[in-house]
């Protein structure tokens, strides 16, 4: 696949920006004669005894598209209060209300940067998001984006979802969980701050990453969940897009005879060297080529039976074509090789969301699995706007500055091999608007 056929794959299936809109009041079609675009799997959310979706809304950014997933068949969609400052939620009042609200299961969280304060507060905002809602009550209020063990047994939260769940405004309480914040507690993984959660006991439904870079951590929590029958849904369980958007977007700027700036000109080197060496695995699968090892990514997730349901950003129709044509699939025998090699090939490339390895020994203290999700925003979810804006505030010094003259301590402690400093320099290219 060429340079500019594969930007346009990348556009396209990625981000979600192409195709005219599909007629969506009884579903989408492939083409004449094609089967409906529905959801064909739905499996058991742990103890909540719902059934859920394989394929569940991440914070929907259109009520059209909501709408449409809806009539397929997606009856999960996830939410929170920060989402638009309370808008996201009122686009799906808007959107559910010719739906039936005792099929669908709908999120909401709550974020805390250090504590929430008191019972009141959690109760009020826990309120107004039910009102914005404008339903009843809601399925699961989570924690929003969980940093560190402590937020999980916070008491005011826990004595205001007891409060909510006995007035039935609220049914279920979960995490969401991305990693720690390393700028307050370096000593706390993923896998520490929801095996916590795990074990707390209080928790009904748990989200968080998981693909098949992250197995081996992640499939420790979604075997507890399993053990403790804890719903689990999934987040960022696709890492291939952003490392084939990476290389994409270095090919097209050296093809426009642009420069990297010196202080980050040997991590690109290194980046390309590594990239090129790993993609001499290709030859060995012929007519295999991006799109199929994508779907490989996403079927790897969809087989597994600990994962009930994994949220996806729906930005198009064309999202909707792409992604629930793999509903129900399953992980083939070829496809698992492929991954398998993949991982070999590229796995130098890609950073463990919540691992944080490299942060706890680096001497500067860079908040790398921050920057490591905004490069998802802006490479994976298009909200590049916001990632820059996000990565703008990040505290302390950023990679250029220190990255350069350093010994690699990070990559050093990494237990996957990660060429950590050119994943931060890529990650930086983007989100600080670096020639």
């Amino acid at each position: 696949m060429g340079i500019t056929n594969r930007r346009n794959f990348l556009r396209n299936s990625a981000l979600g920006l192409f195709g005219l809109p599909v007629a969506a009041n009884t579903g989408l079609n492939m083409g004449p004669g094609s089967e409906k675009t529905a959801i064909k799997r739905y499996k058991m959310l742990g103890r909540t005894g719902f059934k859920v979706s394989d394929f569940g809304s991440g914070a929907p950014s259109s009520e059209a598209v909501l709408r449409a997933l809806l009539d397929a068949g997606v009856n999960v969609i996830d939410t929170g209060e920060a989402y638009g400052n309370g808008n996201n939620e009122k686009l799906i009042a808007k959107a559910i209300k010719d739906y039936d609200r005792s099929k669908l299961f709908i999120n909401s969280k709550l974020y805390a940067e250090k504590d929430f304060g008191s019972k009141k507060d959690v109760v009020e905002r826990c309120y107004a998001s039910i009102e914005r809602l404008e339903t009843d009550y809601i399925d699961c209020m989570m924690i929003h984006s969980a940093e560190n063990s402590r937020i999980i047994k916070d008491k005011s939260f826990h004595a205001a979802m007891k409060k909510l769940k006995k007035e039935g405004k609220v049914r279920y309480v979960g995490v969401s969980c991305h990693g720690n914040n390393h700028l307050v507690n370096p000593e706390e993984s993923l896998e520490k701050i929801l095996m916590t959660a795990v074990d707390d006991s209080r928790f009904d439904v748990i989200q968080m990453a998981y693909n098949f870079f992250n197995a081996g951590m992640a499939g420790k929590v979604l075997e507890a969940c399993e053990k403790h029958n804890i719903g689990t849904q999934i987040i960022k369980s696709n890492p291939v897009q952003l490392y084939l958007m990476m290389d994409d977007r270095i090919q097209t700027s050296k093809a426009a005879g642009k420069e990297v700036p010196e202080s980050t000109q040997k991590f690109y080197d290194k980046f390309k060297a590594m990239t090129e060496e790993g993609k001499s695995f290709f030859k060995d699968y012929g007519i295999i080529n991006e799109e199929e090892l994508m779907e490989a990514a996403m079927t790897f997730v969809l087989s597994d039976k600990r994962a009930h349901s994994v949220l996806w950003a729906f930005n198009s129709f064309t999202d909707i074509e792409v992604m629930l044509k793999m509903s129900g699939s399953e992980l083939e025998d070829k496809n698992m090789a492929l991954l398998a090699n993949y991982d070999e090939s590229f796995g130098r490339l890609n950073c463990r969301i919540g691992c944080s390895a490299c942060e706890v020994v680096c001497p500067h203290k860079m908040p790398v699995g921050y920057i490591m999700r905004y490069n998802y925003y802006f490479n994976v979810k298009g909200r590049q706007r916001e990632a820059m804006e996000k990565f703008a505030t990040l505290p302390g010094k950023k990679p250029h500055e220190v990255c350069g003259n350093c010994e690699g301590h990070c990559e050093g402690a990494c237990p996957y091999q990660v060429s950590t400093r050119s994943v931060l320099a890529a990650a930086e290219r983007n989100l600080g608007g670096l020639v």
